[in-house]
């Protein structure tokens, strides 16, 4: 705020409060203060350093997460509202010497309470304490436009261009006069900017409002250019998230490319095996290698073989192998397929999401996918003796459980010989778990099995190190080493 500006708030502040109480001031967070008096709330938002004027509604406070500030000016009435001309200061001053006063000094703003002169408190608060303003007192001696940085920038340059500089101080101290004079009676105007709202005395091409009482301009400038710079930054928060999410699959997705492209470009197991099967008569005995000319005559292939197997034996291995190579194909095709689609769909998301022109509607966004990424968690969660434990959800969740949510230093359990979920005890900080806690665990694990009608059921556990997922094997189906077993009556809690 420039000093003019805040001259003219003051002023109008003044016919409002003279003589009002103050009967409640209270923050909500650490950059809002509310101001409370009998006939109008006075709001003060130090958004990003700089300090803004609001007039809420005494009906729409919140009534809840409120810090109690400046107590001993509850139940004070207001003396008078001071303004200093050509400074970036004003003040309420109460009976008794109390005085707030407010120091907007761009980034370096805050409210103080002074009693008598002595610093009593500041907000937000401040390590440095502000000493009282004095009775302020401005000489024009010969200063230049650059150095009055109180001026707004539509002020500033309507003194240059009047050769403000180039004048004797008695002719720039009228200049001055007069300029002070012309702006505090004009109409404000509410501009709306490429990235932010301005006000000024000047209308620009998108003038949204304009007004004759200043804190009608003040509160509306306020709400406006608070939300749009709230609805900017969380846009951009998100985006940016949206935008690493799609990177991260454009990585995926060139690496399935990669692999794709380099299971084409080697020579199939099954050509090798038919070109050994075409050239037996050619492959001597305890051959380590052959080089043979592919079936289109275009290149040549080395073929490794295992030199204590018959070149029948050694082409049944290559067949062998070719199966295994078709599923990887098959999978990286597959594979490649998918990041192709998700990266589709995450370039849709961007576009959809560039279109939102509210902030609730970025926010609910925002919430959905929070939300979905907790119901994305393939487990269910309770402590047991003050550890952790993680139970599968199902099959594939069992799978993605061991997968992404466990360490080698964790404990597995599991219903023996029945279907049922997988249940860790986690264990990052490698303690020794205790017999009482496991047999608790396995009560639980029981319980989420097959086996949790029986009486007594019995559990096997053993270090998640030991735990193997077969290639190929079907969701939820690993191979256990070094397990132990347990009989345990299967109970949902046992806390």
């Amino acid at each position: 705020m420039n000093a003019f500006l805040i001259e003219r708030f003051a002023n109008d502040l003044k016919k409002v409060l003279d003589g009002c109480t103050l009967i409640d001031v209270f923050s909500t967070s650490v950059s809002d203060i509310y101001l409370v008096f009998e006939p109008i709330v006075l709001k003060v938002s130090f958004y990003q350093g700089q300090a803004y004027f609001q007039i809420p509604d005494s009906e729409k406070l919140q009534k809840k997460n409120r810090l109690a500030v400046y107590k001993t000016l509850i139940g004070k009435k207001v003396n008078s509202v001071q303004c200093f001309p050509y400074d970036r200061i004003f003040k309420i001053k109460f009976k008794k010497g109390e005085v707030l006063t407010f120091h907007l000094f761009g980034r370096f703003g805050q409210v103080t309470h002074y009693k008598d002169g002595e610093w009593l408190e500041s907000f937000p608060a401040k390590i440095t304490k502000i000493e009282d303003e004095p009775e302020y007192s401005f000489e024009i001696g010969n200063k230049t436009v650059q150095d009055l940085k109180f001026l707004s920038y539509s002020e500033a340059e309507s003194l240059q261009n009047t050769g403000f500089n180039d004048a004797g101080n008695e002719h720039k101290a009228l200049m001055l006069r007069e300029l002070k004079s012309k702006v505090l009676n004009q109409k404000l105007f509410l501009n709306k900017g490429e990235k932010k709202y301005t006000l000024d005395y000047v209308s620009e091409e998108q003038n949204i409002a304009e007004f004759d009482n200043v804190l009608d301009a003040l509160d509306q400038h306020a709400r406006l250019y608070i939300s749009h710079q709230v609805y900017n930054q969380t846009k951009s928060s998100h985006k940016g998230k949206l935008t690493k999410d799609l990177s991260n699959l454009n990585k995926k997705l060139k690496s399935a490319e990669r692999g794709l492209a380099e299971l084409n470009r080697a020579s199939s197991y099954k050509e090798k095996a038919d070109l050994l099967m075409a050239n037996m008569w050619q492959i001597e005995k305890r051959a380590k290698q052959i080089l043979l000319t592919s079936f289109d005559g275009e290149s040549e292939v080395i073929i490794k073989l295992q030199e204590t197997l018959t070149p029948q034996a050694n082409a049944e291995r290559y067949y062998k192998k070719g199966k295994n190579e078709s599923k990887q194909r098959n999978y990286a095709q597959k594979h490649l397929n998918e990041m192709s689609q998700k990266v589709v769909a995450k370039e849709i998301e961007i576009a959809a999401f560039d279109e939102l022109e509210s902030l609730k509607e970025i926010r609910k966004v925002s919430e959905m996918k929070d939300s979905q990424h907790q119901l994305r968690v393939p487990y269910r969660s309770t402590t047991v003796d003050g550890f952790e434990i993680r139970i599968g959800k199902g099959a594939k969740d069992n799978d993605e459980l061991l997968r992404s949510y466990t360490t080698k230093f964790d404990l597995w359990l599991h219903a023996k010989d029945v279907s049922g979920s997988h249940v860790i005890i986690r264990n990052p900080g490698r303690k020794e778990i205790p017999i009482s806690t496991i047999e608790k665990v396995a009560c639980i694990a029981a319980f989420y099995s097959k086996a949790k009608s029986e009486l007594l059921a019995a559990v096997i556990y053993t270090d998640r190190k030991y735990i193997r997922k077969p290639k190929g094997a079907t969701p939820g189906l690993v191979k256990v080493d070094k397990e132990k077993m347990i009989l345990v009556e299967p109970k949902q809690s046992v806390n």
